[in-house]
């Protein structure tokens, strides 16, 4: 698979990188607050941490971490969306050629689909 592909699901790709930060905080957090004595013991949540141990720390960290990598990306990408849904709507050729080189970085970025849709677009206003 190209990274043209890749780029494609990068919304999703930060869906479950979000989604795996969140769990390991859940767990990771609440093995940290039982261990201290914070929290009483839940046998469900002790079954799904009790294998990683001390590890748990760490699950907590990067949990934390991965959580808000995966927030970035979602919201950059939403943003990036929403930019080129902008620029492309608009219905001067003017105002689309001042921002050509911008919409090619952004759908260079977001993925083929986004590139076709601004080719397309090119060849309506017949900018090369």
């Amino acid at each position: 698979m190209s990274w043209s592909k890749v780029r494609e699901y990068r919304l999703h790709i930060g869906v479950a990188i979000l989604i795996l930060g969140i769990y390991w905080i859940i767990t990771g957090g609440y093995w940290v607050l039982q261990s201290t004595g914070f929290i009483e013991k839940d046998t469900g949540m002790d079954y799904l941490t009790a294998w990683a141990g001390n590890w748990n720390y760490w699950f907590l960290i990067i949990g934390i971490i991965i959580a808000i990598i995966g927030a970035w990306f979602i919201f950059d990408t939403a943003r990036k969306r929403l930019k080129f849904e902008e620029y492309m709507s608009s219905e001067s050729k003017r105002e689309f050629v001042s921002n050509l080189k911008e919409l090619e970085e952004i759908s260079y970025k977001l993925g083929e689909k986004y590139q076709n849709m601004l080719e397309e677009k090119k060849r309506k206003w017949r900018v090369k």
